[in-house]
């Protein structure tokens, strides 16, 4: 109750702060997309200009799919869609929250934490300006999340029509507008390229369905306008984020795509892979993916950053919350998202004192320098993780048989690089002062956010290197449901399954066990049918 009545008082807070405030309620992006839509039917669209309460005039700069889902909109009285669209983006960022404690592993009061997390969201700085300016990013974001928690089913298995359904949102997505394309770059780095591939003939059909109905507009658009960033806004505005204004401002000149936004963006690109390798859970990678992608889009205005809302789920509910410097992470973001850098600085350059330039550029910086922070802070704490621990801690690693139904559970390993992609029984090393049982307990709780009860060994032990010992142990759901949090995937397998899998596609200190998982699976399965 306290949490829903926090959410509602915030809520109501801001639809009083739309009513009292000069720019609340001003909603240029909305009239954007409603006035600008109708012109679709005369093949107007690229001519609008909405030059209402507004630093520059903003033409309509989405592809056409975009108008063709927004024109409804020009058929509503516009006090109708303003409200609703208010309400609607209030309900979309809870919602997105929802998925992000899902696909952090939290299945327990779920809601509850959500209600807490969108009262104070509402007001960081890419949602207060999305609210401000009836944008579309927390909508986006809410299919981006939905896309990715597809490719899962409800048990947490795989879902090869949930990769392809949700590719196909991220295409209609990226046909209405561009940005959403980054996230097919998830699939490729989960290793479910039919996510990719689906994205992609998505994509094609808004563009090939547009040219046919919607020729002129279609040719306007993806022959003479596509990737004029200028047409969207002044790329030297400090409320562009991204790699290209950031590096604009500090050299005093939009660098356009030559060799200073050419280097900047090799070098966001380099650090993104090493990210991209430091982070195994499927809402990690996202956001090393959407944060990429807000680094080298030409334009990133702060209200297209609003992934910083699941960033902060995931590092206080998610893998990020495990490592080192979390809460400093997360600190960053608060202050960064809280003060709202961007909009004080473009308030003191529009009022005084305007700010020296060469201020103006570092503290506009805010954005990509946090991203870069971050993403080195991954880095470095996957690095930390790697090295090498105490020596007084046992040599013991053990794994577990979760059976259930008849199948075991395993998990694909995201790292390191000549192990990636290959099965493994769940668990870890065991720490100082720990039981096999309950090494095990905290490693699944960690990997998968699932409590489990240790049973019996399985097998004979296994040598590893640097004179670890590997031992086995069939195990039991308490509670929770499994979900890949620090890797690639997971899959349930039952005996047939096993004995069908490759080899190769198992790591090598599994092989020998698979018999005995088989044996294992196969007297369960007598025993359900006794």
């Amino acid at each position: 109750m306290l949490a829903t009545a926090l959410l509602a008082a915030s809520i109501i807070a801001r639809l009083v702060w739309d009513t009292l405030t000069v720019n609340g309620r001003n909603f240029v992006d909305l009239h954007v997309y409603r006035d600008g839509s109708a012109g679709l039917a005369d093949g107007s669209l690229y001519l609008f200009t909405y030059s209402g309460e507004t630093d520059f005039a903003l033409p309509f700069t989405y592809p056409p799919f975009a108008a063709v889902v927004l024109y409804p909109l020009s058929l509503i009285p516009w006090d109708i869609v303003a409200i609703g669209w208010q309400l609607a983006t209030f309900a979309a960022l809870y919602a997105c929250v929802v998925l992000a404690l899902r696909l952090c592993g939290r299945s327990t009061d779920v809601h509850a934490l959500a209600a807490l997390w969108t009262a104070p969201a509402i007001w960081c700085e890419p949602v207060r300006v999305t609210l401000d300016y009836g944008q579309i990013n927390v909508f986006l974001m809410l299919g981006t999340l939905m896309a990715i928690s597809w490719a899962r089913r409800a048990d947490g298995t795989p879902s090869e029509r949930g990769v392809l359904a949700g590719g196909a949102l991220i295409g209609l997505m990226a046909g209405i507008k561009l940005t959403p394309a980054i996230s097919g770059l998830w699939y490729l780095a989960v290793r479910k390229p039919w996510g990719a591939l689906s994205a992609a003939f998505a994509f094609v059909l808004t563009v090939l369905g547009c040219l046919l109905l919607f020729p002129e507009v279609t040719r306007t658009y993806y022959g003479t306008l596509f990737g004029d960033a200028e047409r969207i806004g002044p790329v030297q505005a400090v409320i562009n984020q991204s790699l290209r204004g950031t590096l604009s401002r500090f050299v005093g000149f939009d660098v356009g795509t030559g060799w200073i936004w050419f280097l900047g963006v090799l070098v966001a690109t380099v650090v993104a892979v090493f990210t991209w390798r430091a982070v195994s859970d499927a809402l990690g990678v996202l956001l090393v993916v959407q944060f990429f992608g807000l680094l080298i889009s030409p334009i990133s205005w702060v209200h297209h950053w609003v992934w910083v809302v699941p960033l902060g789920v995931w590092l206080v509910h998610g893998a990020g919350a495990r490592r080192p410097g979390a809460r400093a992470i997360l600190g960053v973001w608060v202050v960064v998202a809280g003060l709202g850098i961007p909009w004080i600085l473009r308030v003191l350059i529009e009022y005084g004192p305007e700010p020296q330039a060469a201020v103006e550029a570092v503290f506009g910086a805010a954005w990509s320098i946090a991203t870069f922070v971050t993403m080195g802070w991954l880095i470095a704490t996957r690095a930390a993780g790697g090295a090498k621990r105490p020596d007084d801690r046992p040599q013991d690693v053990v794994a577990a048989a979760i059976v259930d139904d008849g199948r075991v559970l395993l998990a694909q390993r995201a790292h390191p690089a000549e192990l990636a992609g290959k099965w493994e029984l769940p668990g870890g090393r065991v720490e100082s002062g720990e039981t096999h049982a309950t090494a095990l307990t905290r490693e699944i709780r960690e990997e998968l956010g699932a409590e489990i009860e240790v049973a019996a060994r399985i097998g004979a032990e296994v040598a590893l290197p640097n004179g670890l010992v590997l031992y086995a142990y069939r195990a039991r759901l308490h509670s929770g449901t499994p979900a890949a949090l620090e890797h690639l995937d997971m899959q349930w397998f039952s005996a047939d399954e096993l004995r069908r899998l490759d080899l190769d596609d198992v790591v090598p200190a599994d092989r020998d066990w698979i018999p005995e998982l088989c044996a294992v699976l196969d007297d369960a399965r007598v025993g359900e049918a006794g």
